[in-house]
């Protein structure tokens, strides 16, 4: 009896989250496409615009599905409550807390399998689609991958590595570093390798920081290296800060390999640890997103109808999502720990929500 109860309760939270997930993403989606038609140009048209909408939607499907599982839970689980069969649960001897943990169970379903696509699936896609964009709005070849950004610049072919997000008195900064510049000859010979640990725009000109040069000609290989010297570059340089992937949209695996590599040369990594947290903690919040709605749902139909309990619940998680981000600034701030910053907002909302649960009668 209570298993059947369980699947029956985590069925209805399941539907609930899946037909708002798919009409907040399909709405998303609609409002980003209505965006870049708006800056729709040159060989940056229509069908470019639908491509690259088309390949930042995992993206936007990871993004939408907390607050996702937050209303199509409360939606689902409150059809229940409208019709009394919740009530009827309560009376067979149910309690609460089992029936929010059916809920929880329904949106635990979903959000693993969300979870593996915001790992392998959106990363990628973003970063291609990314890719595909500046090459057609600037009208350069330019490809993502694993290694960075691949861009051509005349006869050069540049690799941007490491392209790094840091904070400076609250302000985030843009990096770039392990630059690898391929200069080829008219009869496309490979005639030097270039290697910059940064390269720096001045608003004028470019400079190569600690540079080292491999020259390859008819005499044979030489080498040379120098501190700092001009590069000769037509690539612009809001084409390279387009070109910085975000940590939102990185994976787990990549964040982790930013953090060590950061920490291990003393720089700042606190962007990218506080998003590589975020990221771990993920299903933990959507969880406590979805448990802090069970309240409401459970309410007695006597105190306030259900459009207003789905409304407080909503009001919950929008306020969740603030206190959540501010939580992540106030530990970048004051120098707490990430992993703190991130789960802390998560488990004292479900606590509370617990004990609500459990007080109600």
């Amino acid at each position: 009896m209570i298993k059947r109860v369980d699947r029956y309760v985590g069925q209805a939270a399941v539907l609930g989250i899946l037909a708002v997930w798919i009409t907040l993403t399909l709405l998303a989606m609609t409002f980003s496409l209505l965006n870049e038609l708006r800056g729709a140009a040159g060989n940056y048209g229509t069908p470019e615009v639908f491509w690259f909408v088309f390949l930042t939607m995992p993206r936007t499907a990871y993004q939408m599905f907390p607050v996702s599982a937050l209303v199509g839970a409360l939606i689902g689980v409150g059809g229940l409550a409208a019709s009394n069969e919740l009530v009827a649960f309560r009376t067979a001897g149910v309690s609460r807390l089992r029936l929010a943990g059916a809920a929880l169970s329904g949106t635990l379903l979903l959000a693993l399998p969300v979870m593996m696509m915001g790992e392998w699936v959106a990363p990628a896609a973003e970063q291609q689609g990314r890719a595909f964009r500046l090459s057609k709005i600037f009208d350069q070849a330019i490809v993502g991958g694993q290694r960075g950004m691949w861009i051509r610049d005349g006869e050069q072919i540049v690799n941007i590595q490491l392209p790094l997000l840091s904070e400076e008195q609250e302000q985030k900064l843009v990096e770039f570093r392990d630059v690898v510049i391929y200069s080829f000859g008219q009869a496309a010979e490979l005639e030097s390798v270039t290697r910059a640990n940064a390269a720096v725009h001045d608003g004028d000109t470019w400079t190569l920081a600690e540079v080292s040069r491999t020259r390859i000609g008819p005499d044979g290989v030489s080498n040379q290296s120098s501190d700092r010297e001009p590069w000769n570059s037509n690539i612009k340089p809001a084409l390279l800060d387009a070109a910085v992937t975000r940590p939102p949209y990185m994976s787990i695996r990549a964040l982790s390999e930013q953090v060590r590599f950061l920490g291990s040369n003393g720089l700042d990594n606190r962007v990218y640890k506080a998003e590589f947290f975020a990221k771990i903690f993920y299903p933990f919040s959507v969880l406590s997103l979805v448990l802090a709605g069970m309240p409401f749902v459970f309410g007695s139909a006597r105190h306030a109808n259900m459009g207003l309990r789905i409304f407080i619940g909503i009001s919950v998680g929008a306020l969740f999502t603030i206190v959540n981000g501010a939580m992540q600034n106030i530990g970048s701030a004051y120098g707490l720990h990430a992993a703190f910053s991130a789960i802390f907002p998560s488990a004292m909302i479900a606590i509370v929500a617990i004990l609500v649960l459990r007080r109600s009668v």
